[in-house]
């Protein structure tokens, strides 16, 4: 496996064959974590809306120099579920990728590596880590979405006094449309340099969130491309899967080969 980087043109081909040699028979427990996930993320959405249906109809029993209360526990508790959800889609994603880098690597009892970041101490990091990422990606979203948006903005301040002139019109929203979506090309090749920060956190749970971003910037110093063909390489499959593909089999190959690019950039 240590060449599979060497030969770009054939990466996406050694990639899908190595995962399928590491997921070969386990796509049941691979499959299962994403479904269990997706039960209890949905449970912690309907949560609130029963707790809101239950103090509207049981709110009229407060006392009205009481009012306040009910809206600020309806607050508490939204956030509350909503933070919860976040925390547990943090600690499954980074669980899963000590799952499929132990079964690459041919390790016993993978499932424990899942279960270690499942404890609260692990839950917080994972949570924090993809806390920190979210903001650092929104941040280069404002980036390279800003020249779009000044020019949509030109356009309804024109529109709003006097009116403007169809073609001027035509010429200034073709421009943005053509700024938008080079935007998100470059905002989507930029931050992949952050592509290793969850692997190297799931194999070395002692480093800081920092080092794992900062570490997984240098290592990707010239090889972010290669990251981004393996993604464009996928989403054939992905799409696919909506429609023909089984998905408990293109979600695990997926997982799975993230695993094999992110063990050969770090080596």
């Amino acid at each position: 496996m240590s060449t599979i980087l060497s030969g770009d043109s054939m990466l996406f081909t050694k990639v899908f064959r190595s995962a399928l040699r590491c997921n070969k028979n386990k796509y049941l427990v691979s499959i299962s974590i994403p479904f269990f996930t997706i039960l209890i993320t949905l449970i912690l959405a309907v949560l609130p809306y029963l707790f809101s249906v239950t103090s509207d109809t049981y709110g009229k029993y407060i006392p009205d120099n009481y009012y306040f209360i009910l809206p600020l526990v309806k607050c508490f508790y939204f956030l509350a579920t909503s933070i919860l959800a976040c925390m547990l889609y943090s600690t499954v994603s980074i669980g899963e990728e000590a799952l499929y880098s132990g079964r690459m690597m041919n390790k016993k009892h993978c499932f424990r590596r899942f279960l270690y970041w499942l404890k609260p101490s692990c839950s917080f990091k994972a949570t924090g880590l993809r806390a920190t990422l979210f903001l650092i990606k929104s941040c280069w979203t404002v980036v390279f979405l800003l020249p779009a948006c000044t020019v949509f903005m030109i356009i309804t301040a024109i529109a709003f006094n006097g009116g403007i002139e169809p073609y001027l019109f035509i010429s200034l929203f073709v421009g943005g449309m053509m700024l938008t979506v080079s935007g998100l090309i470059f905002r989507f090749i930029v931050v992949q340099r952050y592509f290793l920060a969850f692997f190297l956190l799931s194999e070395s749970p002692e480093k800081s969130i920092m080092q794992c971003i900062k570490q997984s910037k240098n290592l990707l110093d010239g090889h972010i491309f290669k990251v981004v063909r393996f993604k464009l390489c996928f989403l054939p499959y992905i799409l696919l899967s909506l429609f023909i593909l089984p998905i408990f089999f293109v979600y695990p190959q997926y997982k799975q080969s993230r695993s094999i690019i992110a063990k050969e950039l770090i080596v």
